[in-house]
């Protein structure tokens, strides 16, 4: 059965509500850009027949493909996407992170408007 990334989604939520707990809230932040991003790449490969090349960077062309779209939503998806990257990449490799609480509260909410958009095109798309 094919994974539902939204799960992590769910889960970076639990992780932030329930704790104040620095790895938790690294983690939040992390599982929120996965759930994100994964769900963008599929959008890709799936509706749109694109995928990166085999030794090519997926995060950056998911995000840079996303960018150039004529669609503004799938624009604002990908900017989004850039903007959760970053975050991602500074829990998951800076030392000390001031403000984090709002880090992983931010990250939550980019991950949700992508999700819903990505959701919202998905519809469109299949015509439900």
């Amino acid at each position: 059965m094919k994974f539902d990334w939204s799960k992590y989604y769910d889960l970076a939520s639990e992780l932030v509500s329930t704790d104040t707990d620095e790895a938790k809230q690294r983690s939040s932040i992390s599982r929120a850009y996965y759930a994100a991003f994964c769900l963008a790449r599929n959008y890709l490969k799936e509706e749109l027949n694109e995928e990166a090349a085999p030794n090519e960077n997926v995060h950056q062309f998911v995000a840079d493909r996303l960018k150039n779209a004529t669609n503004k939503t799938i624009r604002e998806i990908g900017k989004d996407l850039s903007d959760l990257r970053r975050l991602r990449n500074k829990a998951d490799y800076q030392d000390t992170i001031f403000k984090l609480n709002n880090d992983a509260k931010f990250a939550l909410k980019l991950a949700k408007n992508i999700i819903e958009k990505i959701e919202e095109l998905r519809e469109n798309i299949i015509g439900f």
